[in-house]
């Protein structure tokens, strides 16, 4: 009995598929197609926690084109144990054109060669934005 549990917990395991939220932090990861122009004021504020520790916020505001259906996210590539901060991706799209703006928020172990990339999707549009601290 001991064996079929477990052969079945491997299964379970093993066949568990990525959620669309993995697939996202995935795609992003790897996409090195830094947009040049980006339609929306997007705004980095980085401040230290504690002396191994910063909080980000991004700001994205200000669409220069129509905005009704936002997703986006944040990932860097510093050592963090949080999710990556996202909005419309395992939650309700955004419509820009009736919010004020999106700030995404979140942590990271790591105070120094952060670079972090911002995706955000509109109306089958995708724009990257890279950010260096």
């Amino acid at each position: 009995m001991k064996k079929i549990l477990l052969i079945l917990c491997f299964i379970l395991v093993g066949c568990s598929k990525p959620t669309i939220y993995d697939t996202y932090v995935k795609n992003l990861k790897e996409n090195n197609n830094i947009s040049l122009d980006i339609p929306f004021n997007i705004e980095f504020y980085i401040d230290n926690v504690n002396e191994n520790r910063l909080i980000y916020q991004v700001i994205i505001d200000n669409p220069q084109i129509d905005a009704d259906s936002i997703t986006a996210l944040v990932i860097h590539n510093g050592e963090t144990s949080d999710i990556f901060p996202s909005v419309g991706i395992v939650d309700e799209k955004v419509n820009l054109n009736e919010e004020k703006g999106i700030i995404l928020l979140g942590y990271v172990n790591q105070t120094s060669n952060l670079v972090f990339k911002v995706l955000i999707e509109t109306n089958n549009q995708q724009y990257i934005y890279e950010y260096k601290y």
